[in-house]
């Protein structure tokens, strides 16, 4: 998980490595003789581009610097052997065992699993389920008590059980909602699909434990929605008000016809969708963990506001932006794809893949009834030999030109004796892992894709490694080197400017003039609040410290101690009541440290990418890359 985790993080701007059949196979780059393709390049550009903030660096020529310089960095670690190294190989083979699993799947098989999967899409299941865990091999008790506890559900309340035997550890009694494909284990979901409405389901296993199910509602999914909301946490950081007063007043702005969107930016305390007018990403009914944040926003109309509800995360106000049905197979199908083989559904799909895998091949091997007839056990009975009339080195299975033998089994079976399995389960089991991995080591020669994005992990595995060791971990170990460049560098690493006071807020000048004379009067935020918003004048007090850029403070603006001017801000205007000011200052090396770190990393990351130019050769064809271009531009 580190490795993956860190490829995510280090290799956003990388990571979307071609997966197509090359098309234009003409060297952009070379790098020590290693070609590189216009299909590789302009395929992480055409899918990486977006992601640059930058303007400036969205050109052909600044994007091509960087990726040169990621495959420099590629080669450094060739060079000095990252890719011998054992925990790369290990981590490698680990990947490779997970990716290939995509690429063995029957077609047909999948295209069943497509459809089942859309028409579940289309409906939502709400309900309730009783989970005993299995802890070693007590499978025999776990299943009694499953079958005790679901007569008990049929009779006794949820509310009942769950207090009596939910205990978080090995027992579970849990209120699911409503939830569609996807949402739940395969085998999970099946039972909830296939039990009617109002009834328990019997018995059934999942990789979690034995499970029943109670269903409770079938419904038509709601769709997807695109909504905005303000959001006030349960415990909100303001010193003067509650979050249900708070968002009360919010919405009473919004009544008196102030833009949601402005307030969301000032005032919602999630800060990810903030910045955006308080948009979320578009969301289906089974996705929000909140049956009623989901059920106001699919309730409204289109461009309508909710009056404030509270959820376990805090007090909301939602906008519905743009309420959209369940699309149809064909747009949804690429997308279910993905879902259906990261899904437990692959399981199904691989059963029948190996099938096919024999035929592909013209597997020959013996059936599994007759082995027996093949070995037995010694005389000690402690492991099993071949029986005389046969030889160790002759034929026991051919995978097209892949021989195992008789021997091979032999091998396999000893070294396995300890596992309690039949002769027969012995021999399936070898059966199906040598055509398996036959397959695999065929595939990168039969499927393009696939060789390209194990391309893609082996790239991004060298990289975390080669970081790791020359900028990550010697920036943090290097002492000297880290106080040298803050002191090389100490203006960079400043505390930002904040004020400390209350901020007035209104729609009307002509109120926040009455504030300030009545701050002028030394009258208290609270006092101040009663009068002006006793007649329904609207003011917001925030109180606290601000940091100079705040989206509460008017920007540019000069700040001094005291009562301060009405400034505008969006549409409407503030006063500010500033009791204290502290101005930007050197951080110590110690309060900087994080940010002393990160920069000199970059110091380290940018005379690395020197040296690499230095050490390696490389060239840009010219000629292939104006032709890039013309053909860019005449887009």
């Amino acid at each position: 998980m580190r490795v993956l985790l860190s490829i995510t993080s280090i290799l956003c701007f990388w990571m979307n490595f071609a997966q197509d059949q090359p098309k234009n196979t003409d060297a952009l780059i070379t790098i020590n003789k290693e070609e590189i393709s216009v299909d590789e390049f302009m395929n992480v550009y055409n899918k990486n581009i977006q992601l640059i903030e930058d303007e400036d660096q969205k050109g052909i020529d600044n994007y091509l610097e960087l990726f040169i310089n990621y495959k420099l960095k590629i080669a450094d670690a060739k060079s000095e052997g990252f890719d011998k190294k054992q925990s790369y190989l290990d981590e490698y083979e680990k990947y490779k065992n997970q990716l290939i699993d995509t690429y063995l799947l029957d077609k047909k098989v999948t295209s069943e699993l497509l459809e089942e999967a859309y028409s579940r899409t289309k409906e939502e299941v709400k309900a309730q389920h009783i989970l005993v865990r299995v802890t070693g091999q007590d499978t025999l008790s776990a299943l009694n008590q499953i079958r005790e506890f679901r007569a008990r559900f049929l009779n006794e309340s949820f509310e009942t059980l769950k207090k009596s035997i939910h205990n978080g550890n090995a027992i579970f009694v849990e209120n699911l909602g409503y939830f569609s494909a996807f949402k739940m284990v395969y085998d999970f979901e099946n039972a909830a699909y296939n039990t009617p409405i109002g009834e328990t389901s019997q018995p059934f296993k999942t990789q979690f434990g034995y499970h029943v199910v109670k269903v409770l509602d079938k419904r038509p999914s709601k769709g997807q929605a695109e909504a905005a909301h303000i959001m006030i946490t349960n415990k909100s950081n303001d010193t003067e008000q509650t979050a249900e007063q708070r968002i009360n007043e919010l919405y009473r702005l919004i009544e008196q016809g102030e833009s949601f969107e402005n307030l969301a930016k000032q005032y919602s305390e999630d800060k990810s969708s903030a910045v955006n007018g308080g948009k979320l990403k578009p969301f289906k009914s089974g996705e929000i963990n909140s049956e009623l944040f989901v059920d106001t926003a699919f309730s409204l109309d289109v461009g309508a506001i909710s009056n404030p509800i509270q959820t376990k995360y805090g007090w909301h106000i939602i906008k519905l932006l743009d309420k959209k049905p369940i699309e149809s197979f064909e747009q949804l199908k690429f997308d279910l794809d993905k879902k259906v083989k990261r899904d437990s559904r692959s399981q199904v799909i691989k059963k029948r893949m190996l099938a096919s895998i024999m035929n592909q091949y013209q597997v020959q091997a013996p059936k599994s009834n007759t082995i027996s007839t093949f070995y037995k056990k010694n005389k000690d009975e402690s492991g099993w030999i071949l029986n005389e009339s046969l030889s160790l080195e002759n034929q026991l299975i051919k995978i097209k030109n892949r021989v195992l033998s008789y021997g091979d089994f032999l091998s396999f079976l000893n070294n396995n004796s300890k596992t309690k399995k039949s002769l027969e389960d012995h021999y399936n089991t070898f059966l199906e892992n040598n055509v398996m991995q036959y397959k695999k080591d065929q595939l990168p020669f039969e499927n393009a894709e696939y060789a390209n994005v194990l391309r893609e992990y082996e790239e991004g595995l060298l990289l975390f490694d080669i970081m790791e060791e020359k900028i990550w971990n010697r920036a943090k170990n290097d002492s000297l080197g880290l106080l040298e460049h803050y002191k090389s560098n100490a203006s960079k690493f400043i505390s930002p400017k904040n004020i400390s006071g209350t901020i007035a807020r209104s729609d009307k000048k002509s109120t926040l003039k009455k504030v300030k004379n009545l701050w002028d009067k030394n009258t208290s935020n609270d006092e101040v609040s009663k009068v002006v918003n006793a007649k329904n004048q609207n003011v917001i007090f925030s109180s606290g410290t601000f940091e100079i850029g705040s989206s509460l403070l008017p920007k540019n603006a000069v700040f001094e101690t005291g009562i301060s001017k009405i400034f505008d801000l969006d549409d409407s205007y503030v006063v500010l009541n500033i009791l204290n000011q502290q101005p930007e200052k050197v951080l110590s090396f110690e309060d900087a440290r994080g940010a002393v770190i990160s920069s000199y990393q970059n110091l380290l990351e940018q005379n690395w990418i020197e040296a690499l130019r230095a050490k390696f050769s490389f060239s840009v064809n010219q000629n292939v890359l104006n032709e890039l271009k013309q053909k860019i531009s005449n887009k």
